[in-house]
């Protein structure tokens, strides 16, 4: 009799490469790269108030592909801003400009209550900055 091990399609491959390996939050450190994100005008963004993120649960679950353990089955990429805004910059009543939100990058395999966790954590209502969820 022959035995085998069956593993979760969501679970990744050990060990991790690259980008996997090297992926990561970068917080405020790459404003440059979070700008070109966004003047590309291609990611879904999400509204949300400071005290209230079931819009953002809803749309990483509404998206259908969690596991019986509750993680990703897809890899996802999308924008948080403040709800009280219209995106995720505004221009002010004296020409300049407002940043707000935060580029969420989820890996497939990410726990869904992981991802809230270092969502709310690190949500901005005031400037930008990116958060990375790893595979669990």
């Amino acid at each position: 009799m022959t035995s085998s091990t069956t593993t979760s399609s969501s679970e990744p491959s050990s060990p991790r490469k690259w980008p996997f390996n090297t992926a990561r939050s970068t917080g405020t450190e790459c404003m440059p790269l979070l700008a070109a994100l966004l003047a590309a005008s291609a990611l879904d963004e999400i509204s949300t108030s400071l005290h209230d993120f079931s819009d953002v649960e809803g749309f990483i679950r509404g998206r259908g592909r969690i596991d019986a353990e509750d993680r990703t089955l897809d890899a996802s990429l999308f924008w948080v801003y403040p709800s009280s805004f219209w995106g995720p910059f505004r221009e002010t009543e004296e020409g300049g400009v407002k940043q707000h939100g935060l580029l969420v990058t989820i890996e497939r395999g990410a726990k869904v209550t992981e991802a809230m966790e270092a969502i709310k954590a690190n949500f901005q209502q005031d400037g930008t900055a990116h958060v990375h969820i790893a595979a669990a």
